[in-house]
């Protein structure tokens, strides 16, 4: 049995692998219905299945589809896992909870964005507070959001990224591009400017299912950044914290710390381990994204231009929606059974390293 068979070709096929492998694993399901519909109408949901005592004291949590397109990748391995029967191995005293589908409109629509062109994990942030600010998003605003996508349209946007990692930096240019932004509702990486309906519910998730441990972990799976198959654990917090310290303890070399410089990601505000801070504060949270590889930037970063630029223009009316719909997923998504091997290998050693973390002093 290979893990590449448990990936899926749409939401709807991805959650109903999930849902029963999930019953059949004997897991407690429960339900977070999303208010609007798939592509075919179908039913949009976060999904919980859970393993081990209710008042469990440990908990590690594996989660898919924070930025929609990417549960291709976290849903394939959430599956994996469980027809496998990594739900097996659980020590005394410590529960195993998927979130599938934690941003599931994105998911089914093919977008990375939620249903208000939201980056998910830019919008875990204090609304009331003034927004973290990207002055190089502000200087490259037009060459991010192009008016068309014609060849000569974007050959000029690619000009100016250039000059301006002449000017500074390739990591600047990575910073102003995916560091989220809060001034451009229509643009790419918005962050939002209220707590979204995924935000909203997985915060409830959390206290439902996972307040009541001591110790948590959560793995939060991604992809699109890196080395084509490579993992990366990204902590969002300093080197010399104790949470990336225990991180470090637990998982290696694979841990880099996005504000310290030495991640594939940028230092990004708003992200999902900072609700798992907040939510489950005076807790002993390790909690990180696993991010892994699959094409160039340079690829990733147009197909996130064009699905923008395509939902600014009609949609999935506009004529070259499925190219576009496509050209997105294979930027997030390799649909090749190596790739999916070597993402599963990975994420399966990871999640073994963090039940061991619970257990250890």
């Amino acid at each position: 049995m290979t893990a590449a068979q448990h990936f899926s070709q749409s939401y709807a096929e991805a959650r109903e692998k999930f849902l029963e492998a999930a019953r059949k694993a004997g897991a407690v399901l429960r339900h977070h219905e999303h208010p609007l519909k798939g592509p075919k109408g179908e039913t949009l949901a976060t999904d919980i299945a859970r393993f081990g005592p209710e008042d469990a004291s440990r908990i590690l949590g594996i989660g898919s589809g924070t930025h929609g397109v990417e549960g291709y990748c976290g849903s394939g391995v959430q599956t994996a896992l469980l027809v496998q029967g990594f739900q097996t191995r659980l020590p005394a005293d410590t529960a195993l909870v998927f979130i599938h589908g934690i941003n599931p409109y994105g998911f089914a629509w093919d977008r990375r964005v939620n249903e208000d062109n939201v980056d998910l994990n830019r919008n875990f942030i204090d609304h009331s507070k003034p927004y973290p600010e990207n002055p190089g998003y502000e200087e490259l605003v037009d060459a991010i959001n192009p008016p068309d996508l014609s060849p000569e349209t974007m050959a000029r946007s690619r000009e100016i990224m250039r000059a301006y990692v002449q000017a500074h930096g390739h990591r600047a240019l990575q910073h102003a591009l995916s560091a989220g932004q809060y001034t451009h509702p229509n643009g790419v990486q918005f962050g939002g400017r209220k707590p979204v309906w995924s935000n909203v519910t997985l915060r409830r998730i959390l206290r439902e299912e996972m307040g009541r441990a001591e110790r948590i972990a959560f793995v939060d799976i991604h992809s699109g950044l890196g080395e084509r198959g490579k993992g990366e654990m990204i902590c969002v917090e300093a080197e010399a914290s104790p949470n990336c310290q225990r991180m470090r303890r637990w998982w290696g070399a694979k841990v880099r710390s996005a504000v310290d410089g030495g991640s594939v990601s940028s230092d990004v505000p708003g992200t999902v381990p900072v609700c798992f801070a907040e939510e489950l504060h005076g807790k002993e949270v390790t909690a990180g994204g696993l991010e892994f590889g699959t094409v160039p930037i340079a690829e990733v970063t147009i197909a996130l231009q064009s699905d923008n630029w395509l939902h600014q223009n009609g949609g999935h009316e506009n004529p070259g929606a499925k190219e576009i719909a496509k050209r997105l997923r294979d930027a997030f998504y390799v649909n090749a059974d190596d790739w999916k091997e070597m993402i599963f290998a990975q994420s399966l050693e990871t999640c073994e390293e963090a039940l061991a973390g619970l257990q250890a002093a």
